[in-house]
């Protein structure tokens, strides 16, 4: 079942990226310093690695996390992070492990740097769509370089968040997150790197505003290229890629990106756009969320569906979408608590099958910072469970 939040020491995710295989970076014998942005604040934090889709283990020191000021160079007051005691760890192929807590008091939308040395092994997990500018050092451990000469010591940039899948806190008051899975839209693919504009950043930012008991923390499982019901890529013009680029299917990375989520009340899902473009049938992506729901039911207080987005169909999957949403709208209540109409706003008025031109990043798929806006405005805060009152 969800959790209770009625005993305020329970951790909560404050921010997530879904791991997926990758081709090595050849980081092997460098520092990382990666930069996320928070939804949710808290008195203490904890570190999620994962070497879930490892060739080879990876060992890992100098552990450390502190607060952005301005690209690579911290904030006084970086705190070093253990696991079990240990400030070195080696993480076996498939491996993922969980810190000890970390004295640091953070702040909701605050950025965040989790520094490392790579001092053994390739890494070959990581989120490759970040849209977060993060930073790489020259050969060695750069983790005590000055601050001042943080910009010399990381000459290196990744736009990859590796080895790293979670950030949990302990927030001060009682505290409910909503999870969002879903594909590149939800992966924000479009939008503006480095400034978080996907549309659960925007969620996240509708949330706060509202305060209260309204606010929550937004945990993002989107995974760009994803599938739903498959991780099999059509192949055309004799070209191949690695269908591992793209996650495993939807159906089998929800045990882990959604189920497993610290604090989480609410999800949201929006996938099945790529299987419609692969050839899947309208009626198999149905199925597909209808599984999910009935396994998320166990765990998950409110659960809500989605409209597909317009954009990026042949006119056979023009007619396969309009099948998904139609079953969304007229069917939806029979499964989800409700039902957030994407598509409709970001429509061309001139064909429904459209993106508008207005929201469109420029390839005609995904949207752009304000079509990503309009995705966050469709939802409906009064719905969502929100948090506790400390008070009552």
């Amino acid at each position: 079942m969800y959790p209770e939040t009625s005993d305020m020491k329970n951790w909560v995710r404050a921010w997530y990226a879904a791991p997926s295989r990758v081709f090595s970076a050849h980081l092997s014998g460098r520092t990382l310093r990666q930069i996320l942005h928070l939804h949710a604040g808290g008195e203490q934090l904890r570190l999620h690695l994962s070497n879930r889709y490892g060739e080879e283990a990876v060992t890992l020191s100098s552990i450390s996390v502190g607060k952005v000021l301005q690209g690579a160079v911290l904030s006084l007051g970086e705190c070093d992070v253990s696991f079990e005691g240990r400030s070195t760890i080696r993480l076996e192929p498939g491996q993922e492990m969980v810190s000890d807590p970390v004295p640091l008091r953070v702040e909701a939308f605050s950025d965040l740097a989790i520094t490392f040395f790579l001092a053994q092994g390739e890494g070959t997990t990581a989120h490759w769509g970040a849209l977060q500018t993060s930073y790489v050092s020259g050969i060695g451990n750069a983790t005590t370089v000055p601050a001042e000469t943080a910009f010399f010591a990381y000459p290196l940039l990744t736009t990859s968040w590796w080895l790293l899948s979670g950030v949990d806190v302990l927030p001060a008051i009682p505290l409910n997150a909503v999870v969002t899975f879903g594909s590149s839209t939800t992966d924000g693919a479009g939008s503006t790197p480095n400034v978080n504009r996907r549309w659960p950043d925007e969620l996240a930012r509708r949330l706060r505003d509202a305060g209260g008991t309204r606010f929550m923390s937004v945990i993002n499982a989107g995974l760009s290229g994803n599938q739903l019901t498959s991780s099999e890529i059509p192949q055309a013009g004799g070209m191949k890629m690695p269908p591992f680029l793209l996650g495993e299917a939807g159906s089998q990375r929800f045990a882990w990106d959604v189920m497993e989520q610290s604090g989480a009340t609410d999800l949201i899902i929006n996938i099945g756009a790529n299987d419609l473009r692969f050839g899947i049938s309208g009626d198999r992506v149905i199925e597909g969320l209808q599984q999910i729901v009935t396994q998320a039911r166990t765990r998950y207080k409110k659960i809500f569906g989605t409209t597909i987005l317009p954009g990026g169909y042949l006119p056979s999957q023009v007619k396969q979408r309009r099948r998904v949403n139609a079953w969304m709208c007229e069917e939806g209540s029979r499964w989800f608590d409700a039902v957030f109409d994407f598509a409709m706003p970001l429509a061309s008025p001139d064909d429904e099958a459209v993106l508008h031109p207005a929201y469109d990043s420029g390839d005609g798929i995904h949207p752009n910072d304000e079509g990503y806006r309009m995705m966050a405005q469709a939802v409906d805060l009064s719905t969502l469970t929100g948090s506790q009152d400390p008070s009552a």
